[in-house]
Order: structure tokens, then C-alpha cells, then sequence
């Protein structure tokens, strides 16, 4: 029923996607890639095209896996009860309703619809923003893909907006409280710590070790006496000697490798 009145109602429906398949859509009369969703017991396909994405490609369906999509049902075979679907009509159905009524400073929940090492990539009610990792959290994150999954919903702020041109900047961190606010408590400059190598800056040297216990990360000094720089994930021992927490900074020379 739902899936009739999605037909001929223009409805919204909502479901995961969990698979891709080429099937021959005779509209367009040739095999095209489909991002596939399973509404109770009916098949969905939304072919490549009609999946609002600006990039038609298997390896882009691959990585949507798992996200949860709006779509309008477009055709629908009662015999083999298999739909075909639209995700580009739904989100530019829910653009006109809602997008007109959103301002910066609004607190919104979004879905992921995709996942990078640096960014992460959400449905802002019909309209996909990139989030870089900068804006997700207060510390340092060497890839988003250990934070973050496909489908999950994400409550952010409206830092920005531009209606007309569909510009938009989000944030996640504006809504978690700031770990370096009362860093003081928990380590003092002259004091050495435990942490692992999480990554290695690219314009400068030394490493960036995360404080064992603790989300606060350290841009740290090699000392040239060390033969060798850490591993990535290696336990280590530095000294702070800097502490900027109104610039989120924290800076320390490696005493010792641990492991």
C-alpha cells in the first residue's frame, strides 16, 4: 500500500541501502547500475541516475551502502513486486518544504550518507554537505572512518548558510563539549606522559601523540638524538613543555619509546 500511494501520491519513503546490482531499466533501454533497498517485502531500484549523485559510479553506490535514503517510487510492477525509485525527486521534493526554513545557528540532525578518511558526507534535508573532520571535533582525527558509519543520524549546528547557492557549513564539535577547556587539570607543562603515535604533520616535523586516557592530542618534537621516528600507534613517553588551550595546542619532545 505504502509503496502504491509513493506512486501516485509523490509519498516519501525512507530504507537502507544494502546492495547494487545492473538491471536492464527499459526507460533508458540499457543495463544500468542500481543502488538496491527492500521496503517491508517490495524490491526497490534506484538506478544510477536517479540516485542525486553528482558522480555516476559503482564505487560511489559501494561507498553509500548502508545509508538510509528518502525516495518516491516512480514505477512499480505488482507481479514480480519490484519498484523503481527516485532518490533525486525526494531530495528535491524535501529541499522545497524544508531547506526555505532553515537559518544559521539552527540545530539539525542529518544523515550520513558516506564516509572519507577527512570528511564525512550527510543529507541536510535533500542537500549533501561535506563535513571535514575540523568540524566534527575539538581533536585531532587521523581518519574519520573509526568515528563515523554510513546510516548513522548526526546532530549539528548551522555555522553558514546560502540558500541560493546550496552552500552550506555544518558542525558537529559546536555541540561537544571542548576537552582542552579544562585541560590544566590533567597534565601540567614540565609533566611527562604516556600516549601513542596517532599521525605525523605535514608541514612539520615530529609526531602527534594522543595522551593515554584522554582525547587531547600533542604535536611533539623528536629530539635528533632519537635514530628513528616512532611508528604509527607506537606507545611513547613525552614532556609538555607548551599549553595553548584557547588555540586547542598542545607541544611536547619525545623522552622515550615505549613500544
Amino acid at each position: 500500500m505504502e509503496i502504491l500511494r509513493s506512486k501516485e501520491e509523490k509519498r516519501i519513503l525512507t530504507e537502507h541501502i544494502v546492495g547494487i546490482e545492473d538491471e536492464y531499466y527499459k526507460l533508458q533501454n540499457k543495463i544500468i547500475p542500481c543502488a538496491i533497498l527492500w521496503y517491508e517485502n517490495t524490491k526497490v531500484l534506484i538506478p544510477i541516475n536517479y540516485l542525486g549523485v553528482k558522480r555516476q559510479s559503482k564505487s560511489l553506490i559501494r561507498g553509500m551502502i548502508g545509508a538510509k535514503v528518502d525516495f518516491i517510487v516512480i514505477e512499480y510492477d505488482e507481479i514480480s513486486n519490484i519498484a523503481i525509485a527516485s532518490r533525486k525527486e525526494a531530495m528535491e521534493l524535501r529541499q522545497r518544504i524544508e531547506i526555505p526554513k532553515l537559518k544559521e545557528n539552527d540545530i539539525v540532525k542529518v544523515r550520513i550518507v558516506a564516509v572519507a578518511r577527512k570528511y564525512i558526507i550527510v543529507d541536510l534535508y535533500g542537500i549533501e554537505v561535506i563535513i571535514p573532520v575540523d568540524n566534527l571535533s575539538h581533536t585531532f582525527i587521523l581518519n574519520a572512518k573509526a568515528y563515523y558509519t554510513v546510516g548513522d543520524n548526526l546532530t549539528v549546528r548551522i555555522k553558514k548558510i546560502n540558500i541560493e547557492n546550496e552552500t552550506f557549513e555544518l558542525s558537529a564539535k559546536d555541540l561537544i563539549e571542548n576537552p582542552y577547556k579544562n585541560i590544566r587539570k590533567y597534565i601540567t607543562e614540565g609533566g611527562e606522559y604516556i600516549g601513542k603515535v596517532i599521525g605525523y604533520p605535514k608541514q612539520r616535523s615530529g609526531i602527534i601523540v594522543q595522551l593515554e586516557n584522554s582525547e587531547v592530542t600533542c604535536l611533539t618534537r623528536v629530539p635528533a638524538n632519537f635514530n628513528n621516528i616512532p611508528h604509527l600507534f607506537d606507545k611513547v613517553l613525552i614532556r609538555i613543555y607548551e599549553i595553548k588551550e584557547d588555540k586547542k595546542l598542545i607541544y611536547g619532545i619525545l623522552k622515550r619509546i615505549i613500544t
